[in-house]
């Protein structure tokens, strides 16, 4: 035997021995590949159950994140292609890499309403209108505003438009729309709003611990700067009032070029579980026009204004419709003291304080919309909880002398109808909200909610902290952006502009106020 070769026995030993600790003690360990290239054949066996981590928080604010979706190009065009024909938002699967870390078979589908309609046209058609003879609405010509539903003839001028809404920026994508794009036309000024489900296809797999991850654009109307929803939630945390996390990411489809996005987390057992001791109730979610009128006992009855999020199989819409009943049925008297039994009146109080002074009329203020109810079934209570601000700070339809008194009159999205208790009605979104109008037209819950609108001013707006929130936003995006190119930078900085204007107009005008001058 070659005497070299004996020499080299103690180390041919040691390899032996390292890969067979190796092969027994990681072999079945799950490799996240950090990457952000598309990989030639992107299969990996995905375990159920298991929650994919990041060095990088997936809502850390002060970085601009990566996302990048990976899927057959003939998925996404069906994506499009079912919803503009039929209205549905079917999931699709993908693979997705989230700040260089990839996560394998999750599922993606098109998220939003008014917002994603206006991005592409179909679905329900502007306005909620349906198909006439196979065929949606055609399409306003290019700079023309499309009418939002109920708003009247008439449209807001230039100078009392929310901030940084354009009424000549293009509402509509290009014909042909794909994955090259992105999501955007070839303006670059669209963009589609996704929701992504980490356990669609893989059983109980979260990302960071959540199983859904919403990529949110600017709503209705094109916004280069996309401050209105981290705006708000930033505000409504410093008030008290527990708001979603969002952050600002870039965001493609397979290797196109990426495009400002704003992330957030959706209300789920997750969310429910950092702001109450029982997570376990049921969750409820208002569609458009949910005005909380009582009609009778049937579930079936509500079925267009109220979704259940959770519990779908155990619990029902029972404790909804009793409340709604409470709402039709009580007198002056019974509503004010047994009022606070069924609902956390301060939570809400401070709801409307804030969507108020921030003009968010898409919300139960305007739109009877974007709100969610929360029924702890250990307390018998509800808590109503905010959702989607993308529309705050006057952009659908509201001014900056939009009043607190929420008792205003109007036929546009921000408009008001004074009803027969003397509080709110809701413009195109179903008229007058039953909880709304009672509430401000009792006397001390109107004095809690006035309360709360001098709390929150002193808090978001005499404090700075709004401007200053503004400032941090813009700062973060144009450090990143000559590298990554997420925006085109002077669209951003007038937008940018416009909400800081809009932001001191509504100061100005809050200042003057009776409530607020005192």
């Amino acid at each position: 035997m070659n005497l070299k070769f004996k020499r080299n026995y103690p180390i041919l030993f040691l390899l032996v021995t390292v890969i067979t600790i190796l092969a027994l003690g990681f072999g079945n360990l799950r490799v996240i590949a950090y990457t952000t290239q598309v990989e030639a054949s992107p299969t990996q066996e995905s375990a159920d159950g298991y929650d994919v981590s990041n060095n990088v928080a997936l809502f850390d604010e002060s970085v601009v994140h990566s996302i990048q979706v990976l899927m057959d190009e003939t998925d996404y065009d069906e994506m499009i292609s079912t919803y503009q024909n039929t209205g549905l938002k079917e999931y699709f699967k993908a693979d997705v890499i989230i700040d260089g870390v990839r996560v394998y078979e999750v599922g993606i589908r098109l998220k939003g309403n008014a917002s994603l309609r206006t991005a592409l046209g179909g679905g329900m058609g502007m306005g909620g209108d349906r198909p006439q003879n196979g065929q949606w609405p055609e399409r306003p010509a290019d700079g023309e505003m499309p009418q939002m539903p109920g708003a009247g003839d008439s449209q807001e001028n230039a100078e009392t438009m929310g901030a940084g809404e354009d009424p000549a920026a293009p509402r509509f994508p290009a014909e042909g729309f794909g994955p090259g794009q992105a999501g955007q036309a070839a303006s670059g000024e669209i963009k589609i709003p996704f929701l992504i489900k980490f356990d669609e296809y893989v059983n109980e797999q979260t990302y960071q611990g959540h199983s859904f991850l919403s990529v949110r654009n600017y709503g209705t109307s094109f916004d280069a700067a996309m401050l209105q929803e981290p705006l708000t939630n930033a505000v409504a945390r410093l008030a008290g009032i527990p708001a979603t996390q969002t952050a600002y990411s870039g965001f493609a489809i397979n290797e196109a070029d990426e495009t400002l996005y704003v992330i957030s987390e959706i209300l789920d057992e997750t969310y429910l579980e950092k702001y109450f001791e029982n997570a376990n109730g049921v969750l409820y979610k208002s569609e458009v026009g949910s005005t909380l009128s009582y009609v009778d006992e049937n579930p079936s009855s509500y079925a267009k204004s109220f979704s259940q999020e959770t519990r779908e199989n155990e619990a029902d819409l029972a404790p909804l419709i009793a409340f709604m009943r409470f709402l039709d049925q009580s007198d002056d008297a019974t509503f004010e003291s047994q009022l606070p039994e069924w609902l956390d009146v301060d939570a809400f109080a401070s709801y409307l304080a804030l969507n108020a002074l921030l003009v968010n009329t898409d919300s139960m203020l305007g739109m009877n919309n974007n709100y969610y109810l929360y029924y702890d079934d250990l307390e018998q209570r509800f808590t109503l909880l905010m959702w989607d601000a993308n529309e705050s700070l006057g952009k659908l339809g509201g001014s900056a002398t939009y009043d607190l008194s929420l008792t205003n009159t109007g036929s546009g999205p921000g408009g008001a109808q004074r009803g027969d208790r003397g509080g709110m009605g809701g413009g195109p979104g179903g008229g007058e909200n039953a909880l709304l109008t009672r509430f401000l037209a009792n006397a001390k819950f109107k004095a809690l909610y006035e309360q709360k609108v001098k709390e929150i001013y002193e808090q978001v707006f005499v404090s700075g902290a709004m401007a200053s929130d503004v400032e941090r936003y813009a700062a973060l995006i144009r450090s990143v952006n000559e590298q990554r190119g997420l925006v085109e930078i002077e669209a951003y900085d007038q937008a940018v502009q416009k909400t800081l204007t809009f932001i001191e107009q509504r100061m100005e005008y809050l200042a003057g106020t009776e409530l607020l001058s005192q």
